[in-house]
């Protein structure tokens, strides 16, 4: 079988569509970045690389528009992620924004956090809002780890709301899912194992706990997870399942391009539908089915779908 066709079969199954040409449709899968701020600056994020994109929260104008479109294709689409680089607790319409996209019909909307400010009240406002999905960056199982990692983060405060939300979630029965996840460095490694076992006892049937080695940002942050081999031939999924839309409408390439260096477009010009058809996706696509992204610069030896993640101390794919 040649590399096309491999790569080819392999999208159709990892996005579950009938054949290469249905992803076509719409994107199936979005991280709308509502605000590009954040009250932590981590060893191994993009923040301190972050360039000014006009705006630190989406305009209403934006998110509006974004909301209109996908309403179309409600049925489509999976999941929509309410945040890409920034903490999305720091958007005081969070709550508002994710009771919108639920409001258009979307089957699973979920966002990622710090959890440094997520309150009892704020998790209770999201859990009330119909969010489906919470996942909780929380990378130490010590206080002088953690916060070596996670610089302006107060671990006991982190530990306390994570904590919470569990309880409050199960309080309320509410069927939100709560993913904790370790970011793996060279700094935390020694402490999986026990990261592990004490946060899966909190866990519900619909929940997990993972680590997951850091990635390398498309080669833009140096992490020790920049030593992981990757494999050019193989098609990376993102750019023909899913779009990440920053906070000025800019669409980049992929969740890896945090400064939309590659622009494939700007949603407040153009319809969502057309950008994702455009001649740049094309380009993009034929490259990645072809075996030659090592081509793209962001794509040559990107690890960010090339890592394994360790749950319930097994290694998974």
């Amino acid at each position: 079988m040649s590399v096309t066709a491999d790569n080819s079969n392999s999208i159709v199954r990892r996005i579950n569509v009938d054949n290469i040409d249905a992803i076509k449709k719409f994107p199936k899968f979005f991280e709308i970045e509502t605000i590009r701020a954040c009250n932590a600056r981590c060893s191994f994020c993009s923040i301190k690389d972050w360039r000014n994109m006009g705006c630190v929260i989406m305009p209403d104008e934006i998110f509006n528009k974004f909301c209109d479109e996908i309403t179309q294709y409600s049925d489509w689409i999976d999941t929509v992620c309410l945040n890409r680089d920034g903490e999305p607790t720091l958007d005081k319409k969070i709550v508002e924004r994710v009771s919108e996209v639920k409001r258009r019909g979307i089957k699973r909307v979920t966002l990622s956090t710090n959890a440094g400010l997520l309150t009892q009240n704020l998790a209770g406002r999201l859990i009330k809002s119909g969010l489906d999905d919470i996942m909780i960056s929380l990378d130490g199982f010590t206080k002088e780890v953690y916060e070596s990692i996670r610089t302006g983060l107060d671990f006991e405060t982190v530990v306390k709301n994570t904590i919470d939300l569990f309880k409050i979630r199960d309080a309320m029965k509410a069927n939100m899912s709560i993913r904790v996840r370790m970011v793996i460095i060279d700094s935390n490694k020694h402490e999986v194992e026990r990261w592990l076992n004490y946060w899966k006892g909190f866990a519900g049937a619909m929940d997990r706990i993972y680590a997951m080695p850091a990635h390398n940002w498309g080669n833009q942050v140096k992490v020790a997870a920049d030593k992981m081999p990757c494999d050019n031939n193989h098609a990376c999924v993102f750019p023909f399942s899913s779009m990440a839309i920053h906070v000025n409408g800019e669409v980049g390439l992929c969740n890896a391009d945090y400064n939309a260096v590659v622009n494939m477009g700007n949603i407040s010009n153009d319809k969502i539908k057309e950008i994702w058809n455009n001649a740049e996706y094309e380009k993009i696509r034929k490259m990645h089915l072809e075996g030659n992204k090592n081509s793209i610069n962001l794509c040559d030896q990107c690890n960010i779908w090339e890592r394994n993640y360790i749950e319930n101390e097994k290694t998974q794919e």
